[in-house]
């Protein structure tokens, strides 16, 4: 259990706002500035400073970060592993956090595989936003997550998983299905993706601006909420999108979607495991990332 004010402090590093914190935790704002000044106190060094209006953390201030970041899932896992004491003689349970593209298109068939080789290994798959998984693992309720956000938990170890490249697909009844064009001719056609405040989008879009184009004036009549609804959209429509190899694999392979080569496309994104280095991965959890980590070099 971390002191009270370790605790102030964590949250207003995520939020970068006093009157944020002060909400997150109930109590008053000028609470949370004598909880900062006490540390600060504490330590003898400034955590926190402001460089024209915005908020930063001195190098004391970052050391000091990621050490209770760590400290904090520790103290979450003890208590985890005290109340599953009682529980030792049960099998050995993995608890997996991701984004959706993992937890829905490369997970199921790994834990599958797993499975089939280590029958007596229980495995928990959550799925949610990088907000709720960081909130998850710092809680003791995820053992490790995997993300495609680079600066995602900073203060946290990470391994990467995989890197997915993204592909043009459509209809296989699209005039381009098949055929190899440059990034130019897909201007004018109609694309259906994620919605502009997603992460994917933001992905996508940074993309094309490597490459000298905007995807906010690219033609987009409809944006979905996640990449299964624009694969049923796809399938129905000739439209075309961008989505990772991964999400599309199946669909390509059964003739259900027809792949567009675009010249110029060859990025791949980067998906890392992400996890707290003063806890140690149990057995199971590290077997199994070592079997999915084999898994995917193939």
């Amino acid at each position: 259990m971390l002191d009270f004010r370790l605790l102030t402090f964590l949250d207003l590093c995520h939020t970068k706002n006093y009157t944020k914190t002060a909400k997150n935790l109930n109590i008053t704002q000028p609470a949370v500035s004598q909880h900062i000044r006490y540390l600060e106190q504490y330590y003898h060094r400034k955590l926190i400073v402001y460089q024209n209006r915005q908020f930063s953390l001195t190098k004391e201030g970052e050391y000091l970060l990621k050490e209770i970041s760590h400290l904090h899932i520790l103290s979450n896992a003890i208590l985890q592993n005290i109340q599953n004491i009682s529980d030792a003689d049960e099998l050995p349970v993995i608890s997996i956090g991701s984004n959706p593209t993992i937890g829905e298109f490369i997970l199921p068939g790994l834990i599958s595989a797993y499975s089939a080789q280590e029958p007596t290994c229980r495995i928990r798959s959550f799925i949610g936003t990088s907000k709720k998984l960081e909130q998850q693992l710092h809680d003791g309720i995820i053992d490790f997550l995997i993300s495609d956000q680079i600066d995602f938990c900073p203060e946290l170890e990470r391994r990467l998983f995989c890197s997915e490249p993204i592909c043009c697909v459509c209809n296989p009844g699209h005039p381009l299905a098949g055929k190899h064009v440059s990034l130019a001719r897909l201007t004018s056609e109609k694309i259906v993706y994620r919605n502009r405040s997603s992460h994917a989008y933001q992905i996508l879009k940074d993309s094309l601006q490597r490459l000298g184009y905007d995807l906010d004036t690219f033609n987009i009549p409809f944006e979905a909420g996640s990449m299964y609804s624009i694969i049923q959209y796809l399938k129905e429509d000739l439209a075309i999108s961008f989505l990772y190899r991964c999400a599309v694999k199946e669909y390509l392979n059964s003739g259900e979607l027809a792949e567009i080569h675009v010249t110029e496309m060859h990025d791949s994104i980067d998906f890392f495991c992400i996890f707290p280095q003063a806890v140690h991965t149990t057995p199971a959890t590290e077997d199994f990332l070592q079997f999915c980590l084999k898994q995917q070099k193939y």
